[in-house]
């Protein structure tokens, strides 16, 4: 019997009732109306949404496991920005038809990331439509009035990365030439890697925090523009991709998006703390400086001590 004859109950209960990591504040999770959640004392509910569609965000023919992949650790994400704890997720997922083998890898995949990223799955809903549609939302923990956000930098804040830029950039064409690529040419595209501990470790040492998903220069301009600063970022500071050298290949990896690490800002007194971390998280940079706003430009980037021009979109834009 195939899949499609099966009904979505079934399908439910084959491919995503059980194999995923429990959490012990999770009440009810899959097989009800909704899931019931026990929130912990003096902590508050981070919560996001993501959508990937087949052919925008993802090559329609890549494997269903890589696809499931990236899109939970992409989710995620968000809420390592915030510095929470990951608790669980629902997934809603909108199939052309309900392919026994694809449904198989999807969830093998999507088992293996939520294993990875100890989140369980709490519920969700699957449907017929044109294109793979897969959205996700997110929910952790963190602690009352702890969690991160765009709009607290302030001016005199240095500006930090958690890690490489770029590499995402430059696997995508590999990823879309050959969608079923698992070497490592395509690794940061498929597996990005949600910086949830560092984002918990650095609560009570920074200010403002977001993961960067569309490019760095314009997730720069989204800490800038809710913070009312200018961001000052130096080129040359940034960590690339080993054998980035010339100004084109900068500006890929600079605005290409899909890195899903951590930029954030944080005062010059927190530098030795932060530094200390390195020996854990050895990819993070201090790669500039919050200043005063300048009208017109949220961000300013330098190299060898010239500024760049700027285009109006330096990143990945949904419209």
């Amino acid at each position: 019997m195939s899949a499609e004859q099966r009904g979505e109950f079934a399908l439910i209960q084959q491919y995503f009732a059980s194999g995923f990591p429990s959490h012990t504040n999770t009440r009810l999770g899959v097989g009800d109306d909704c899931s019931l959640i026990t929130l912990p004392p003096d902590y508050e509910l981070a919560q996001s949404i993501d959508t990937q569609v087949a052919g925008i965000h993802f090559p329609p023919q890549a494997p269903a496991d890589l696809i499931a992949q990236r899109a939970l650790r992409c989710a995620v994400s968000d809420l390592a920005a915030m510095g929470a704890e990951p608790q669980g997720f629902h997934l809603a997922l909108t199939l052309p038809r309900a392919d026994a083998s694809w449904l198989s890898a999807f969830s093998q995949g999507l088992k293996a990331a939520a294993g990875e990223l100890n989140i369980a799955l709490l519920g969700g809903d699957t449907t017929s439509g044109p294109a793979v549609i897969i959205t996700i939302a997110v929910q952790g923990f963190v602690p009352a009035e702890k969690a991160l956000t765009r709009h607290t930098a302030q001016v005199g804040d240095d500006i930090w990365v958690s890690g490489v830029i770029g590499a995402s950039a430059l696997a995508l064409p590999c990823a879309l030439e050959n969608p079923a690529d698992r070497s490592t040419k395509t690794a940061a595209y498929y597996f990005p890697q949600p910086q949830c501990a560092l984002g918990s470790r650095l609560r009570d040492v920074i200010h403002a925090c977001l993961d960067i998903s569309d490019g760095l220069l314009q997730d720069a301009g989204h800490i800038a523009r809710a913070s009312a600063v200018t961001l000052s970022i130096d080129g040359q500071a940034i960590p690339l991709p080993d054998g980035i050298t010339t100004r084109d290949d900068i500006m890929r990896c600079i605005s290409g998006g899909d890195d899903y690490q951590l930029l954030f800002t944080a005062t010059a007194s927190q530098r030795e703390q932060i530094s200390q971390l390195s020996t854990t998280y050895p990819g993070l940079s201090r790669i500039g400086q919050v200043v005063k706003p300048v009208t017109g430009q949220p961000v300013r980037l330098w190299m060898h001590s010239e500024e760049v021009t700027l285009a109006q979109h330096t990143g990945y834009q949904h419209f």
